[in-house]
């Protein structure tokens, strides 16, 4: 059974979730055994029970009705795919996801018509067609980090035949378009800046070249009077 990040989800995680959004501690994780007659379906889902994912997944309430993900399968079986849906859900109730239910998505149908062979049989014609099933879940109220985890955790484990398209919602805080329209104003500021200074470094050159250049061509006192002595 794999216990660290590496062996869970193929990469070591960059960020390190203190807690869940069922309240436990990550660190603290899967919760020991035995279960007690009260305790709580998040309990179960935090603790460590084989044979339980054979059963129907329990799937969490939500809290706000913020949608978090979406996630298509795709595949040629039917019942390949509908294995894999079973475990994603398993997946994300391990993990405190509020999921939905498997839902339907439309069938794409695909048909070729084409010639069985030249000369004698050009006339007959051969169909072929392909489907492609699609299955959906929905996500709900969670941390953008445990929605990552999720999606790291089934392209570990995927299952070949089955195709995956995940889509994860980032929501910014209020005031987000205020604070990138301050912070181009102060670049364009610092860059006004910059040329300014430039420009004065230059000038200032100039007028150094310059003075340089005159004392040059003056000619020295000292030097008239000896010319005319000699």
């Amino acid at each position: 059974m794999a216990s660290t990040s590496k062996e869970l989800f193929g990469s070591q995680a960059t960020v390190t979730l203190q807690t869940l959004p069922n309240g436990f501690d990550t660190r603290q994780l899967p919760l020991p055994g035995p279960l007690t007659e009260d305790s709580t379906e998040i309990e179960h889902a935090a603790t460590h029970i084989p044979g339980r994912s054979i059963h129907r997944p329990f799937h969490h309430p939500r809290t706000h009705g913020i949608p978090a993900a979406t996630i298509q399968f795709r595949s040629h079986d039917i019942l390949t795919m509908h294995l894999f849906v079973h475990f994603a859900t398993h997946a994300a109730y391990s993990l405190g996801i509020p999921c939905t239910r498997m839902y339907m998505l439309p069938t794409q149908r695909t048909l070729w018509t084409v010639i069985k062979g030249p000369f004698a049989h050009k006339k007959t014609q051969e169909n072929f067609e392909r489907k492609v099933h699609r299955r959906g879940l929905k996500a709900y109220d969670t941390d953008p980090v445990v929605v990552d985890l999720w999606f790291k955790y089934l392209r570990r484990h995927a299952m070949g035949g089955v195709g995956m398209r995940c889509v994860k919602w980032e929501r910014m805080p209020l005031g987000v378009g205020q604070k990138a329209e301050k912070d181009v104003r102060d670049r364009l500021n610092r860059s006004r800046q910059v040329e300014t200074t430039r420009s004065k470094i230059k000038n200032l050159g100039d007028k150094i070249v310059q003075r340089e250049m005159g004392s040059e061509t003056k000619t020295p006192d000292n030097i008239k009077t000896v010319d005319a002595q000699i």
